[in-house]
C-alpha cells in the first residue's frame, strides 16, 4: 500500500520526503520493524519512542511519525502529528482498510462485570447462528480458535489487525471489552462500534485517572462512538447518569436493571448455590430465565446481554439459550472440583465493588467458615486497599492476607495497608505473603462445608514481583493442596484405626 493512501485521513501538522514509498507494515516497537516500514514513535509512561528511531532505520523504516522536531537522513520521510498515539489507530486502521466497519462491533465497558458479560454476549450470538469472536482479558478467540491476552484492549494496530483477521475467516460480529485505559489512550479512535454496552462504575484504576470523574468522562467516549444502540445499566449511579446524557444523542438508547424502570429487566429472582432464576421482560416479552453462575452481579451481566440480542433483533428463545448454555467463565467464580464436603472458588474480583459482590453471593449460601486468601496488586490505587480489608473482614470468618502482583513494591507495605481496613477484635486476620503458602495454608486447615474464596487473580497464569514474572497457577495449587488434605486426612483415619 503506498504511504499516501494511509496517510489520506491522518491530521499532519508537517510532512517532508516522499509519500508515493510502497509501505509493507506499521510497528510502534523499533525491534518490529522491518523493511519498508513506518515507524510511530510513541512517547509511552516508562519508554518514548523517538529514543529509538534510529534503531527503527537501521531495521528498514522508510517513514517515521513523530510529534517533535527530529533530523533524520534524506531518503526517510518524516511526517510530524500532534499525538502518535492518536496518528498509530488513524494509520491501523487505514492500513488495514477500516476492518471494523465490515464488522457488527459491540464494546462492552464498565469496572466490573466486562468479561462476564461478553462472553454471555458471544454464547447469545452464537445461538442465532452469528460467526462471533471475541476479545477480552482473559482471551481473544477468533473463529473458534483462541489466543491468550496481554491487555484487556489490545493497542490499535493489534486491534485492527485482529480485525482483519476476522474478516478474513469469515467472521460477522465481534464482541470486546473496551477498557478506560484504552479510551483515554486512543486504542479504539477508529473502531466502528455498533452497540456500546455500560455495565457499571465503581472504584478503580484512579491511580491513573486521578478521580472518579476523570474515569468516568474516559469510560463515556465510547458511547458517543456508535452507530446503533447503546445499552445502559441504570441501577448504577454513573450508568443513571450516563443514560441521562445519552437521551439527546442520536444513538439509540436501551436501558437494563432490576431496581428501576428499564427497558429490559428481571422480576422474580430467585438465588440457589449453583444459579438464579428470574423472568426477563422486554417490551416485547417475557421470559423465564435461569443463569448458572451465581450472584445478582451476573443476573446484571446476563441482562446486558440479553438487551444486546434484543437490540440485533433477536427472537427470546435463542437469547434464552445463548444465556443458559454459558455454564462457567474463565476465572470469574470459578469452582475447583473436589469430593470433599468443602467449596474451592477462584475468582478474579480485586475492586471493591467487585469483591463485595462476590462475597455477599457466597454468604447467602455458605453453611461453614468463608475463607477468604487475597492481596492488592503493588504500584497501582493506594486507595482501595483498607476497603478491601473492611469488605474481608464483614463477609469472612478468616481473612488470609498475601500477596499479588507486588511489582517492585514491598508486598509487607501492601498487606500493611489492607490492614488498615480490619477492626482489632473482630474476625481474625493472618498474614502469609507466599501466595502458594497461602492457599495450601487456607485449604489444609478448613472444615468441612468451609468455603474458601481465593480472588484477584481469577484467570491469569502469573506472578509478577520485582522485575519478574514467574508461572502462577491457582487452581493447580489448589488441587495439590486438596491431595495433601486427603493424605493429611487418610493419615489421622489410620491413627484413629490403630488407637
Amino acid at each position: 500500500m503506498k504511504l499516501a493512501n494511509i496517510i489520506k485521513h491522518l491530521e499532519a501538522i508537517d510532512i517532508k520526503g516522499n509519500i508515493k514509498i510502497e509501505i509493507k507494515g506499521l510497528a510502534y516497537n523499533s525491534s518490529s520493524v522491518k523493511d519498508n516500514y513506518v515507524f510511530v514513535a510513541i512517547e509511552g509512561f516508562q519508554v518514548d519512542g523517538h529514543k529509538y528511531i534510529k534503531d527503527a532505520i537501521s531495521n528498514g523504516a522508510k517513514a517515521i511519525v513523530v510529534s517533535r522536531d527530529i533530523e533524520v537522513s534524506e531518503d526517510i520521510t518524516v511526517i510530524k502529528v500532534k499525538d502518535t498515539r492518536v496518528a498509530l489507530s488513524n494509520l491501523s486502521a487505514a492500513f488495514y482498510r477500516q476492518p471494523s466497519k465490515n464488522l457488527e462491533l459491540i464494546g462492552v465497558t464498565g469496572t466490573n462485570g466486562k468479561t462476564t458479560t461478553i462472553y454471555f454476549v458471544k454464547s447469545v450470538l452464537e445461538a442465532s447462528k452469528r460467526n462471533t469472536s471475541l476479545i477480552g482479558t482473559v482471551e481473544t478467540i477468533i473463529n473458534g480458535k483462541s489466543f491468550c491476552s496481554s491487555h484487556t484492549t489490545p493497542e490499535s494496530l493489534a486491534l485492527q489487525g485482529m480485525f482483519n483477521s476476522m474478516l478474513l475467516k469469515k467472521v460477522d460480529t465481534c464482541v470486546m471489552e473496551v477498557s478506560s485505559h484504552s479510551l483515554q489512550l486512543s486504542r479504539v479512535n477508529d473502531c466502528d462500534f455498533n452497540i456500546g454496552i455500560f455495565t457499571n462504575l465503581t472504584h478503580e484504576h484512579l491511580d491513573f485517572h486521578g478521580s472518579m470523574e476523570n474515569y468516568y468522562s474516559s469510560k463515556k467516549q465510547l458511547f458517543y462512538n456508535t452507530n446503533d444502540f447503546n445499552i445502559v445499566n441504570i441501577d448504577d449511579y454513573y450508568g443513571s447518569r450516563l443514560a441521562t446524557e445519552l437521551k439527546s444523542h442520536k444513538t439509540r438508547l436501551l436501558t437494563y436493571g432490576i431496581n428501576n424502570d428499564a427497558d429490559i429487566n428481571a422480576k422474580d429472582i430467585l438465588f440457589y448455590k449453583d444459579c438464579s432464576e428470574y423472568t426477563i421482560n422486554t417490551p416485547t416479552q417475557k421470559v423465564k430465565f435461569k443463569t448458572r453462575i451465581p450472584g445478582l452481579y451476573n443476573i446484571y451481566n446476563s441482562l446486558a446481554a440479553v438487551a444486546c440480542g434484543f437490540a440485533l433483533g433477536i427472537d427470546l428463545q435463542q437469547i434464552k439459550k445463548g444465556i443458559e448454555a454459558v455454564t462457567s467463565i474463565p476465572g470469574r467464580f470459578q469452582v475447583i472440583p473436589t469430593d470433599k464436603d468443602l467449596n474451592i472458588i477462584v475468582d478474579y474480583a480485586h475492586t471493591p465493588d467487585g469483591f463485595e459482590n462476590v462475597l455477599r453471593t457466597i454468604s447467602e449460601y455458605a453453611k461453614g467458615r468463608i475463607i477468604i486468601v487475597f492481596g492488592c496488586v503493588g504500584e497501582r490505587d493506594y486507595t482501595k486497599r483498607s476497603k478491601m480489608g473492611q469488605i474481608a473482614q464483614r463477609y469472612c470468618d478468616l481473612s488470609i492476607l498475601t500477596t499479588d502482583n507486588c511489582r517492585s513494591e514491598d508486598p509487607k507495605s501492601i498487606v500493611n495497608e489492607i490492614k488498615k481496613g480490619f477492626n482489632k477484635g473482630d474476625k481474625p486476620y493472618i498474614e502469609i505473603l507466599d501466595r502458594e503458602e497461602a492457599i495450601r495454608y487456607a485449604i489444609i486447615n478448613s472444615s468441612k462445608e468451609d468455603t474458601i474464596i481465593i480472588t484477584g487473580k481469577g484467570h491469569e497464569k502469573r506472578q509478577i514481583i520485582g522485575d519478574k514474572t514467574i508461572y502462577f497457577n491457582e487452581r493447580e495449587i489448589a488441587k495439590q493442596a486438596l491431595k495433601e488434605l486427603e493424605l493429611t486426612s487418610l493419615k489421622n483415619s489410620k491413627s484413629l484405626i490403630h488407637l
